[in-house]
Order: C-alpha cells, then structure tokens, then sequence
C-alpha cells in the first residue's frame, strides 16, 4: 500500500509499504481522510524522540472497515468509522477509573505503532467510533481534534457565558473555539501572531481577536473580561512564553488549560499561581462519550471545516507535509486523502 513515512529524522517520503496484518480484536479500515498533527509537525521538525523513526504517522482519521479480526463488536465491512487516538488497556489504574485516555500503558498510533497516513491501517475494535454515511471524510477527520476541545469544556468549571481567551489559532485552538461556543456560550478572544488565522478565528464565533506582537496581551484580556482577567484561558500553543502568558490573563481563582506541547522545560512564578488561587490543569485526548459527542455535533453541521481546511491526495503528502511545517496564511488544517474516487 502507498504511505507517507517518516522515513528517517528530517526526512518524509512517499512509499510503498507492506499493509497491516488483520489480528483477532482489531479490524483493517480502509482510509478516506487523515490529519496532521501538530504534534507530528513539532515531532519532525525537533527530532522529539516521542516519534522515531522510521514509522507511518497519523491519529486524526476517518475510513470505512475492510475487515473485522474475532471478537467482533456489531461493527460491520463498509461502515464508515474514525478512530481513537489513545489505544488504552482497560486494566491499569487509570482505566479502571473511567479515565481510560489516561492509560498507563496507551499507545498512539502514528506514534507507538503504525499511523492512518497510508491506505490502511489496523485499529482494535474498541476504538473506533461509527459516524454517519452523510458525514464528508474530511469532515469526519476533524473528530479528533474537536473532542480535545470538548474534553477542555467538560473540564472547565461549571458556568454559563465565562470569559474565555484562547491563545494559538491553528486546529486545536480553532476546535476548542468551537466547542466553547456551543457547550459554554462563552465570550471568546483569541490570540496568535498570524493575522489570517485571526480572520478565522473570528470567522468561527471569537468575539475578539488580538496579535500580541501588536499589544499587551494581558492588558486586553482584562479588559476583555470586563472584570480582573478572563475565567478561562486555553494554551493551544505551549511555549514557555504563552504558558506565563496563560496564567498572567486569568483573573484570580480562574483556570488555564495547557494543551500545546511545543515546550517541555519551563519556568513560571509559582506565587503568580499560590497567591490568587489559580488553577494549571494539563488535558489529554478525550473519551468515549466525547468522541461521540464530536462526531455528532459535525455530522449535525455545527461544528465547521471551512476554507482553513486544505485537502491533498496522498501522492503530495509530502508536500502538504512541508506547507503545514510552514504554517502560513490560512493553510491551517491539512487533510491527506490516500485514495481520490475514480
């Protein structure tokens, strides 16, 4: 089957690769749409060990069943699915708890095994999630990322029409817009350097939008909120520049959520933090309900793709690869298509 490999550090290639293996508890989906990642960008340009090659990437990914291995769960051939993006074990500490995207022992596909980039790829069976025939591919392929940002909502405090600023317009932060939007009604400003990203941004329901090379960022989120700072505050970004930024915006007792991984090693004022009572919480992926919930909320059209979203056939991947790297204009999602209909 054709894939896109990273073949070796620094380098992804277009290749034919031997397909999966069908193994008992796992089916073989045929893929219509995969994403990129961020993560994966980040991996590949910082050499980050998280993903070594040589392996096929991908996790954001929608395709219909081709086979099913034993222990089959009312799943069928032909039917159109996505998948998760954390492969737990059901039987550590954290799984036995509900928190099942917190395994102990997860692996990522694209990361720990092979990836959706490619025309095939094996999933067990207990994490896929159906999706409507009506759902578009590319569509579907947003699943993942949206469910990051309605696990972000699940988490946040209890309220109604919080002030919320989300720093980092790329797929995650558009998602988590989205999502804030409809589950919170949340008044929304949105930071990123790059001006076309913002017009998004605003596009999709951010009340306000700033550039912080252009102004005090922690200036227009209090005046934003009105109050002393904003309730809420999302780093989709992860440096450690917008993570102080990300505790510096919230009003006392309000609540950041780190996402982005751009960074690992940072240094913060821990009073900034004791003192006023504010609250760091990481997230992670989702859960089973939330994918649901993703997948329902786009089959219904309320959560949208748009022109942020760019699709290539699987044959320019690596050039869609190297764009994305770039993160220019509004080339902000890319979408790979193994297979185009005839």
């Amino acid at each position: 089957m054709k894939a896109l490999v990273y073949s070796d550090w620094g380098i992804v290639e277009i290749k034919d690769v031997p397909p999966p293996e069908l193994l008992p508890g796992e089916t073989i989906i045929r893929v219509e749409a995969c994403g990129i990642c961020g993560s994966e960008l980040e991996a590949f340009k910082f050499r980050k060990l998280r993903r070594t090659p040589p392996l096929i990437l991908g996790h954001e990914f929608c395709g219909l069943i081709d086979s099913i291995g034993e222990g089959n769960n009312n799943l069928q051939v032909g039917q159109r699915v996505v998948g998760n993006s954390v492969l737990s074990c059901g039987s550590c500490f954290p799984c036995l708890r509900g928190d099942r995207h917190l395994c102990s022992n997860r692996q990522v596909p694209g990361m720990d095994r092979p990836g959706a980039m490619a025309e095939f790829v094996s999933m067990p069976l207990d994490h896929i999630y159906p999706c409507p025939d009506t759902l578009d591919p590319t569509l579907a392929a947003l699943t993942e990322p949206l469910v990051n940002g309605i696990h972000i909502m699940n988490m946040a405090p209890p309220s109604i029409k919080p002030s919320v600023a989300i720093i980092g317009a790329g797929p995650i932060g558009l998602m988590v817009l989205q999502a804030a939007v409809i589950l919170k009604e949340a008044r929304i400003l949105v930071a990123d350097v790059n001006e076309a990203r913002l017009v998004i941004a605003k596009e999709l329901g951010a009340e306000g939008v700033v550039n912080p090379t252009n102004c005090d960022l922690i200036k227009e989120c209090t005046e934003f909120s009105g109050a002393d700072g904003v309730d809420i505050c999302i780093d989709a970004v992860g440096t450690g520049q917008t993570k102080g930024q990300s505790i510096e915006v919230l009003r006392p007792g309000g609540t950041v959520f780190w996402i982005g991984l751009y960074d690992n090693d940072i240094s913060i004022s821990s009073y900034k933090v004791t003192v006023p009572e504010k609250r760091i919480s990481g997230t992670y992926a989702g859960k089973k309900d939330e994918f649901e919930l993703a997948i329902k909320l786009l089959a219904e059209k309320k959560v949208v793709g748009g022109r942020w979203v760019k699709v290539y056939p699987i044959d320019e991947g690596v050039l869609a690869f190297k764009r994305a790297l770039k993160a220019e204009g509004n080339d902000i999602k890319t979408i790979l298509i193994p297979k185009r209909d005839e």
